[in-house]
């Protein structure tokens, strides 16, 4: 009996270490300095800059971190005065269950980014926007400091901007998706940066799509993180970002 058990044991523990190995690692991402001609926050995204910028498309489920049933596209650029997104999101069933600022977007359709740009200081910040243009903005002192009601006190002078490809909150049709423009001022993230110059700084990231369809057979989060446990605010598995 005790060499069946042992045995047992030894290949459950063998199966999990296969798991652990099948994990990609954090992905690294580069992000560009803008040039040229301002970008507009109008929801169209057809500036050059974002021609300019690699497409971010690896995005990983929550927990199996497997590939996502819907694509999700994103682009990060910056120059000296805001930090720039463009996601592009595809649909079929656009759906929108809080509009105020600071809701529970993450309860519906959503985006999200959340930056930790010095990961030797304990503040982070999260980021998010609906297909309905609401906005939830917070800065969070360490992962276990309170939950959102507490840090989304917090507000900065973000400017975002959605244009909807199809109709929100009508699950008989089919939509196309959605896309979500973002400008943060730079000046947000000051108390971890110290107003030092982007270029050549590295910070933990993660981009997040959440999506509630009538066409999936359970909620999918994705991210550009290994989320695991799923919980995203851990920041074990986030990716890098470095600005060049």
């Amino acid at each position: 009996m005790s060499f069946c058990l042992v045995s047992l044991f030894s290949i459950a523990a063998g199966a999990k270490v296969a798991v652990a190995a099948a994990a990609p690692p954090p992905p690294h991402f580069e992000c560009a300095h803008r040039t040229g001609a301002p970008i507009m926050i109008d929801g169209v995204p057809d500036e050059q800059a974002w021609r300019d910028c690699a497409p971010i498309t690896d995005f990983r489920l929550f927990k199996t971190l497997g590939k996502p049933t819907e694509k999700t596209t994103l682009r990060i650029c910056y120059d000296e005065t805001y930090l720039y997104a463009l996601f592009e999101c595809t649909d079929p069933d656009i759906y929108v269950l809080h509009q105020e600022r600071d809701g529970k977007l993450w309860e519906s359709d959503a985006v999200e980014l959340f930056f930790w740009p010095d990961d030797s200081n304990p503040i982070y910040y999260e980021f998010e926007v609906g297909p309905a243009n609401a906005v939830f903005d917070a800065r969070f002192v360490n992962t276990g400091s309170g939950d959102f009601q507490r840090w989304a006190q917090w507000n900065c002078e973000i400017r975002t901007a959605t244009r909807v490809r199809g109709t929100v909150n009508d699950w008989k049709d089919r939509d196309d998706g959605y896309t979500v423009e973002i400008a943060i001022p730079l000046k947000a993230f000051a108390e971890t940066t110290w107003d030092k110059p982007l270029p050549g700084q590295t910070w933990k990231f993660a981009a997040v799509r959440v999506d509630l369809s009538a066409t999936l057979a359970k909620e999918e989060r994705a991210a550009t993180a290994n989320v695991p446990d799923g919980d995203i605010h851990q920041k074990d598995g986030y990716a890098t970002l470095t600005f060049k």
